[in-house]
């Protein structure tokens, strides 16, 4: 007969509190809790992904199933957002010594191909080469206009 699980009513972890007790139980033993998130749902969760411990290796639950999900979306965007401010000073890095050795309008165009896309331009310059060897300014849909025959690289 498996052990009597430590009363977890009330305890808070991440957006879960604990309401109730579950009759179920793990196949390894494990008590069931019923959870309520803060934006009201309820969810059953076991009583060994209830943690506070954040250095642990095992997965815990902190939200119900739709709150976990906007949580990992708000995660991915914030990676995608600090990866382009990394992509546009890369960029800006890479075209402060190219001044004078490139036409001035290529040095007007925007860093990276997401920064072209919000102003509403076709194309960009990052000031590296592509993996042809030219300098030359990208269309947003791929490919670099010298590979494309439509402007002389800046050799």
């Amino acid at each position: 007969m498996p052990s009597k699980p430590r009363n977890r009513l009330g305890e808070v972890y991440g957006q879960l509190t604990v309401v109730r007790g579950s009759e179920r139980r793990s196949s390894s033993g494990n008590a069931y809790w019923w959870c309520r998130c803060s934006c009201g749902q309820e969810r059953e969760v076991p009583s060994d992904k209830l943690s506070h411990n954040l250095s642990r290796r095992k997965p815990t639950i902190t939200a119900c199933i739709d709150c976990s999900r906007e949580l990992q979306i708000e995660a991915v965007c914030a990676k995608n957002d600090r990866e382009e401010r990394q992509r546009r000073l890369a960029a800006e890095q890479a075209r402060a010594g190219l001044q004078g050795s490139v036409p001035e309008r290529w040095l007007k165009l925007p860093f990276t191909d997401a920064q072209a896309r919000e102003r509403g331009e076709v194309l960009f310059f990052r000031g590296t080469r592509c993996l042809r060897g030219h300098l030359a300014p990208y269309r947003i849909n791929g490919g670099c206009l010298a590979c494309a025959g439509q402007t002389p690289s800046a050799d």
